[in-house]
């Protein structure tokens, strides 16, 4: 067990990697596993930027669904195959004889950047550099906590418009930022309601921001709203962002889930057009 345990914390410490030893610990009486444990456990406590984080509702509602077996509707499930041409690339491409298996350019393969901003700079009418303007993120998680992470410093103020996704939040508080929140209100509690009706008081918001204003994140279409913003209120988040030199998050991932008569506006373009 001694050649075992030495054997694997070299490989380990030439691996690099961290070693707890939470499983072997070697006294007179031989090998256990408790008292290590004992008397380390106040120093393996989460990192206090997590500590406080609360546990998200999708845990939550995965765990009641399992207890309870109702029809789960907490998360999209599409009843629909996926097209046949995606698996067919996706079966071709790892069948091939061509070095795809090789490690990849971290920001997205060159290929795909390359694609990518072709199809975008149709969308928001302005020349999109492949290799300096794409990053390629593993689903919409990775690519928000890359954008707050990567921004946002200790004590910088981050707008969130609620509702919001949960994620939001205790990513901005992870950085360090403060969260500063402003809600989307009905225009009229006389009468049932749509999407459209939910909107942003244009004074609140512009007394949202201040100095200490990094970023502003949108979720266009918002979920759980549903709401589609139009042209009008991109253009007034836009203008205040560039008065107040802020960023813009745009969490865009429905994009495509318009109904009819709607038109999702990327605010890309109304950036780019009040740079101009």
């Amino acid at each position: 067990m001694q050649n075992i345990t030495r054997s694997l914390s070299s490989y380990l410490f030439n691996r690099q990697l961290p070693i707890v030893n939470l499983l072997l610990n070697r006294t007179d009486k031989g090998f256990h596993s408790q008292t290590h444990w004992k008397m380390s456990s106040k120093k393996l406590l989460p990192a206090d930027r997590i500590k406080d984080t609360e546990e998200s509702v999708w845990v939550e509602f995965v765990r009641l669904v399992g207890e309870h077996k109702p029809i789960n509707l907490g998360q999209g499930f599409p009843d629909f195959g996926v097209p046949d041409y995606i698996p067919k690339a996706l079966a071709d491409a790892t069948l091939s004889h061509n070095i795809l298996n090789q490690y990849t350019r971290g920001f997205g393969h060159p290929r795909l950047v390359g694609i990518l901003s072709k199809f975008y700079e149709k969308l928001v009418n302005h020349d999109i550099n492949p290799l300096t303007e794409i990053l390629v993120t593993i689903g919409g998680y990775q690519a928000l906590y890359c954008s707050i992470l990567g921004n946002i410093n200790p004590g910088d103020e981050v707008i969130i418009i609620e509702p919001f996704y949960d994620c939001y939040e205790p990513m901005v508080l992870m950085a360090g930022g403060t969260p500063i929140y402003i809600p989307l209100k009905p225009k009229t509690a006389n009468k049932v309601v749509t999407s459209n009706d939910w909107v942003l008081d244009p004074k609140e918001l512009a007394s949202k921001f201040n100095s200490k204003t990094k970023a502003i994140i949108v979720n266009n279409p918002n979920n759980p709203l549903g709401k589609v913003f139009r042209q009008d209120e991109l253009e007034m988040i836009a203008a205040l962002a560039k008065q107040w030199d802020t960023l813009v998050i745009m969490d865009e991932v429905y994009e495509w889930i318009v109904y009819r008569g709607k038109e999702h506006i990327r605010m890309g373009e109304q950036l780019r057009y009040l740079s101009d």
